[in-house]
Order: C-alpha cells, then structure tokens, then sequence
C-alpha cells in the first residue's frame, strides 16, 4: 500500500486509491484504523496475486497541509484534487469535531457533488455522515449517526431515512457508522466487498479487530417511552426521569421499587439494555442537550439543574460522549437554528507532533513525530 498519489493509469489499472478527507479535530483512531486494514488487505493481496498492489491511500483536507487531530498530532495532508481529474476508487470521511463547520462549507460540498458520479463508494463516520448529507448525498437514502447526533441529523436534513438502531449502512454505493473509530469497521467492508470475506476475515483477525463488531447494536441510551416488559422497570424509569436532577443513587431506585440492588441493576439491564448508571447519565446529558439549545444559562448552571456536580463534569463527559464541549454545541445548536455558520474554532499556538506515514514500510515514522 502506498501513501503517495498514484498516477492515474496506474490506478485504473491495478490500485484501489483510498481517499481519506479529514478536518480539524479528526479522530486520529478513524485514520490509523482504515490504514491498517487497507495496509493488511494490500499485503494479503501481494501475496496472492505477485507484483499487483492493492490499494492507495491519500490523507486529504481542504487546502491541504497539516490538520491537526484530536489528540493534538497533526497530520499532513493533500489538496482536494479537482472533481473531473482524480483517481479515486473510494472516498472516507473520518470522525471529529471540524466536521460541523466542513459541512457548511460550499468549497466543500460543490467538490462532493462532483465526485458523486466518478467514485465507487463514499462513506461517513459519525459526524462524517453531516458532510455526506449536506452535500445532498443521504437524500432519500438509509443512513446512521452517532445516537446523541440523531435528533440534530434528522431535523436539518429531513429527507435522509434515519436508522437509528444500526451500527452502519449501505444504500447504493453510499455507507455511514455510527460511532467515532468505526472507520475500521467501514475500512473491513470495503475489503470484504472486494476481496471477500474469507480476506476480509484474516485482515481482521490479524489486527485482532472483531469481524462481526459492525453487526452487533451500539450502545445507546433507552427512550424512556419504549415499552419495557417489567412494570417495576417501567415505574423505576420514571422515577429516574423525576428525580434526575437530584444526588440520586442506583440503591434509592431499587429501594423505590422494592428491589435488591443485585436483581434491580441485572433486570433493568435485560430489560432496556442498559446499565441503571448508563440510563440516568444519558437522561442527564439530554437535559442538559435541551437546556444548552433552548436557554442561555450558564454550563454550571445547567449542571447542577439536571444533576450534575459542575460544569466541569458536564464538559468532560460532552468531550467523551460528544467530542465537543458544551459551549460549542450550544454554538452549533444556534447556527443550525439560524441557518448560519458556526464560528471558527480558536487559533492553538502550540507545536503539536506532526504524523506522518512510510509510503514503503507502511508505519509511522519515529522521526516523523517532531
């Protein structure tokens, strides 16, 4: 596999070029994940086929240069190519926070709309898939999303048929996964397409990656108004919803609904899915979702209100479940509702490590991390 372009013969001929479109804040994850499993399904390649590469890949961001990801490695990329003259077989676009202020982007979207037709598949990783459907790409298609981005998805871009329960999807050529890091899964159906699954496999058990992950529901918060099996399940759901914003315990629940903590915690996860502890903390990061877009109080505020401990809290489980902070959703929340664009994020002065990859060796350089 090789990281340099390929000339265009060359590619029409024997390469799969891999285009992978990344912004500010990209999950470093979705960019390893995918050069691993093409990078293993390349050397499968060669060594049934002799002499024959597999596949190419291109890191790609708007203008090119260094994009710096979420854990603060940055990483050097190409120019967008022009839409009529490139080589692609395959275009991806990885998960992170930049992806909201991409997806307003009219540079952006005219390129993808051109490509649309010269391409064999587009795929989009979580917030990836805002991009895919801004550039009209969704319309009338399946699609999926991180379940916390869902409501947003579906409310500006009606017409994309949501799944809310997969974990990716495929609609004519166009895929979407729902979480950050799926890249990979993403990655091992596109192998699994060309190669079969038998390759497919290999390249996954090799990376120690599960084969059958993109076939298993993601987790996600129970609506508390899907219907359960257990009455008393359904009466400690509401009681949750009633007392969330106070320093509840999983004990208090139990003993509400007369209950061992043991017997309550084994069925409420039988019954909704979830842990006791994962449903009250998603129900409190909707409230504080709902707050954020419909109030101007402050983050600590909105914590203590829908029982969390301070506004630091809340931020660090937004960056964890999110991989944005509050203010900015509230600020993506606001531009969505008012049909402008986000704010750009702040200038970083710092020096972060630069990633860059062998286009022999296919591993990333010692010296390239300066």
């Amino acid at each position: 596999m090789s990281f340099k372009l390929p000339a265009l013969a060359d590619c029409a001929r024997t390469i799969k070029h891999i285009g992978i479109i990344v912004f500010e804040g990209v999950i470093l994850a979705d960019v390893i994940g995918a050069a691993d499993v093409f990078g293993v399904g390349d050397k499968l390649i060669s060594s049934v086929f002799a002499g024959q590469a597999g596949y190419a890949i291109s890191l790609l961001s708007l203008n090119g240069g260094v994009i710096r990801s979420s854990t603060c490695v940055q990483i050097m990329t190409l120019p967008l190519p022009p839409h009529d003259n490139h080589s692609f077989d395959t275009i991806l676009i990885a998960s992170g926070t930049g992806n909201f202020d991409a997806y307003r982007d009219p540079g952006l979207i005219g390129w993808l709309q051109g490509i649309r037709g010269s391409v064999r598949r587009i795929g989009g990783v979580c917030t990836g898939v805002f991009v895919m459907a801004s550039a009209g790409l969704l319309d009338h298609r399946r699609a999926t999303t991180h379940w916390a981005l869902q409501d947003k998805l579906i409310r500006e871009f009606p017409h994309i048929q949501l799944e809310r329960d997969a974990n990716t999807t495929e609609d004519d050529g166009i895929y979407t996964a729902s979480d950050v890091g799926m890249a990979t899964d993403l990655a091992l159906t596109f192998v699994e397409n060309d190669l079969g699954s038998s390759v497919a496999k290999r390249v996954a058990d090799s990376l120690q990656v599960c084969h059958h992950r993109r076939e298993q529901a993601t987790a996600r918060p129970a609506r508390v108004t899907e219907p359960v099996k257990c009455t008393k399940i359904q009466q400690a759901s509401r009681w949750f919803v009633q007392h969330m914003a106070e320093p509840i315990s999983i004990i208090d629940a139990a003993n509400f609904v007369s209950m061992s903590e043991r017997n309550f915690q084994r069925q409420f996860k039988r019954e909704t899915g979830w842990t006791p502890h994962e449903f009250l903390l998603h129900l409190r990061l909707d409230a504080v979702r709902h707050q954020l877009s419909e109030t101007d109080l402050p983050v600590d505020k909105i914590a203590r209100r829908c029982g969390f401990l301070n506004g630091e809290h809340v931020s660090k489980l937004f960056r964890k479940h999110l991989l944005i902070s509050p203010c900015e959703y509230r600020r993506n929340e606001r531009a969505a509702q008012s049909s402008m664009g986000a704010p750009s994020p702040d200038p970083i002065n710092m020096s972060p490590p630069i990633l860059v990859f062998d286009a022999i060796s296919k591993k990333t350089l010692a010296d390239g991390l300066l």
